[in-house]
């Protein structure tokens, strides 16, 4: 099983994306959104203070202390909370995602984008992703 999304070919250079249903597990508020591929990032999903407003996501935030270095070198205090988040009808489950008050794009990060295969086709300008199978040599 696999999807497939375009890459956002406003920005330059173009740039990977995936589209993510996000659920505030309480409130049961839902939106679809496009998250920006970023491999640097060791977390889930780094969101947007409109997004995090939008899904009431204060309702489920965890009261723990996150750092990030914003640019690599400001640090930030970073607001977890817990979501419910499905990829491509391949995953779901319950995590931990991010409030970043200074960004203004939504990033998926290594902690999700590990529990796929994913290949950036570059040049056909698209982001592939696939459930691994038990098969699969690493």
């Amino acid at each position: 099983m696999s999807c497939s999304e375009s890459y956002d070919v406003n920005r330059r250079p173009p740039a990977p994306r995936i589209t993510v249903e996000l659920e505030n597990p309480i409130t049961k508020r839902s939106l679809k959104i496009r998250s920006y591929v970023d491999t640097g990032f060791d977390g889930s999903l780094l969101l947007t203070s409109d997004l995090w407003e939008e899904l009431e996501l204060k309702f489920s935030e965890i009261d723990e202390d996150v750092y990030a270095l914003h640019g690599g070198y400001l640090p930030v205090r970073l607001i977890p909370a817990l979501a419910l988040i499905s990829i491509c009808e391949l995953w779901s489950g319950l995590v931990k995602v991010y409030l970043h008050p200074l960004t203004r794009r939504v990033l998926i990060g290594r902690e999700l984008l590990n529990k796929f295969h994913l290949y950036l086709a570059g040049p056909e300008g698209r982001t592939r992703i696939f459930k691994p199978s038990e098969n699969d040599v690493v």
